[in-house]
């Protein structure tokens, strides 16, 4: 017998990637990049997550499919904006855009992007307050985006006590705040309280800072998925381990308080999930907790094993 939640959630995530080139399209300068794989090869988790928090509190599709979309415009601007300034060459295993279109093209897209999810959440049929809360949402988010990305340029390697709290200062800003975002906008749409919308923010916020940590890790290894080399240390990046190392710590230390640091922020975010729906929490098991989850192969000089 087929999984009809299953099916039901590919139609919806179709229905996502039609209204995204749809977008592209009909508009004349993103129709030029129909086609462009770098835009369609991610994993798209950022969608998939805002489609499946919103069917759970029961949003209507329309208002899902906007909140998704927004989000992955965002989110392909940031990256947009990330390559160019870092300079890198490749990702998702295709060449970046401005390496292939140049730097001005690159960065007038990101722009446009930006417009465009304005754009779509104002498209979202609410009251009033509502859409303005939404607006400002999004606005917040994008600030705090430029916030993280202008602290990662100044990182200070020197404040050696002081890493894990600058370096998840930066993650909280620079990723986390996107990747909160669509949950923020359900919740709001969902009228939840304060209360549960800051357990929402904790939780995908946590999630994004492991996110990072992982990203972290594998280009430290060298394994990064779409990436030839790593890029982090010749960009002068703020890598947990690289810093970590820097500071003063041996490989086995750093693996451990990474490890340690990681569990801690995935386990404060499935306790904030018990005081929320139970589908929620299985849905952070089954989608989020994978996709965040620390690689356990072999470093250069030691093993990475998961603790707790």
């Amino acid at each position: 017998m087929p999984d009809l939640a299953t099916d039901s959630r590919s139609s919806v995530l179709s229905r996502l990637e039609w209204r995204l080139r749809t977008i592209f399209s009909e508009d004349p300068i993103l129709c030029e990049f129909l086609d462009e794989p770098y835009f369609w090869s991610g994993q798209g988790i950022r969608g998939k997550l805002c489609l499946q928090v919103g069917k759970i509190y029961g949003l209507e599709e329309d208002a899902q499919l906007n909140i998704a979309a927004a989000t992955e415009f965002l989110h392909n601007a940031s990256l947009l904006h990330d390559d160019i300034i870092d300079e890198d060459t490749e990702r998702r295993g295709h060449p970046t855009i401005w390496k292939k279109y140049g730097k001005e093209k690159a960065l007038l897209l990101g722009d446009l992007m930006i417009a465009k999810s304005f754009y779509l959440v104002t498209q979202i049929k609410t009251d009033h307050e509502t859409l303005t809360r939404l607006t400002q949402e999004v606005s917040y988010a994008v600030s705090s985006a430029v916030r993280g990305a202008v602290r990662e340029l100044d990182f200070d390697l020197q404040q050696e006590s002081q890493v894990f709290h600058s370096y998840h200062q930066v993650c909280a800003d620079k990723t986390g705040a996107l990747f909160a975002l669509p949950v923020r906008c359900i919740g709001i749409l969902a009228k939840l309280s304060d209360n549960e919308l800051a357990h929402l923010t904790t939780i995908f916020t946590n999630l994004a800072v492991a996110y990072q940590m992982k990203d972290d890790q594998a280009d430290f290894l060298g394994s990064k998925i779409g990436r030839s080399q790593s890029s982090d240390i010749l960009n002068a990046r703020p890598n947990l381990f690289h810093l970590l190392l820097s500071s003063g710590l041996s490989e086995s230390d750093t693996s451990q308080f990474v490890f340690d640091q990681h569990h801690s922020l995935v386990s404060e975010a499935l306790s904030l999930s018990s005081t929320l729906p139970a589908d929620l929490k299985t849905m952070l098991q089954d989608l989020l907790l994978p996709f965040v989850g620390l690689n356990s192969k072999l470093s250069t000089l030691a093993k990475l094993s998961v603790t707790g």
